[in-house]
């Protein structure tokens, strides 16, 4: 049995889960925050980092922006999606007018843009609008 590294989505801290535990609710070492909460975070550069750099889970960045009307039609989508992951796949949006060092760091030139991490890395990417289906289709291909 072993245990990987997952970002509280309240305060932040990583937490050491037990692998065989992630479809249970787990709290925050630090503030009880559930850890499996499946709802997307609007985060800052700062926050993004932690997320891409700390988690031991997958994670997918949404760069958009509230004047995109693509990034506005996947809204919805994009939320239900990240609803069947909770501790498997984290879901992060990026408003990219406000938070722009992120965006520029991973040369995102168009909106909206999805970057899939794991392990801190770059794995894959689309620049369009997705559906509820194609993104949780791709969401299941990070699990294997």
């Amino acid at each position: 049995m072993g245990t990987k590294n997952v970002v509280c989505p309240e305060c932040s801290s990583v937490n050491a889960v037990e692998i065989d535990v992630e479809s249970h609710i787990v709290e925050c070492s630090q503030c009880k925050g559930d850890l499996s909460d499946p709802f997307t975070l609007d985060v800052s550069d700062d926050a993004c980092m932690k997320h891409i750099t700390e988690n031991d889970i997958a994670v997918f960045v949404d760069f958009y922006s509230t004047t995109c009307g693509p990034c506005m039609a996947m809204y919805e989508d994009y939320e239900d999606a990240a609803l069947g992951f909770g501790m498997k796949v984290r879901f992060l949006k990026v408003n990219a007018e406000k938070y722009q060092l992120v965006a520029k760091e991973y040369g995102v030139t168009g909106l909206p843009t999805i970057i899939a991490f794991k392990g801190g890395k770059e794995v894959d990417r689309v620049s369009r609008q997705l559906s509820l289906v194609e993104l949780t289709m791709w969401a299941d291909r990070l699990l294997v």
